[in-house]
């Protein structure tokens, strides 16, 4: 993996969607997992970012099998 191929997704919405989202960006690719929760006072909104790894082309399977998506997070962590 090298890092030209790490992108960072923010994701901003209320908490339950915003989560639900990030883990569902986890599922297809080799990511870090939804990160920390960030809350802005005052904000209904919450941030999340994921960090994946989108060297893999659709060709070379770039979407994760369901069976690799089991702990797939730990590589950023």
């Amino acid at each position: 993996m090298s890092d030209e191929s790490v992108i960072t997704i923010e994701i901003r919405g209320h908490e339950k969607a915003a989560v639900q989202a990030a883990q569902r960006v986890s599922d297809l690719f080799l990511s870090s997992g939804p990160c920390r929760l960030r809350r802005t006072p005052g904000e209904d909104e919450v941030q999340v970012f994921v960090y994946a790894d989108v060297s893999r082309g659709p060709g070379e399977g770039g979407y994760l099998d369901p069976d690799e998506n089991q702990g797939a997070g730990a590589f950023l962590r």
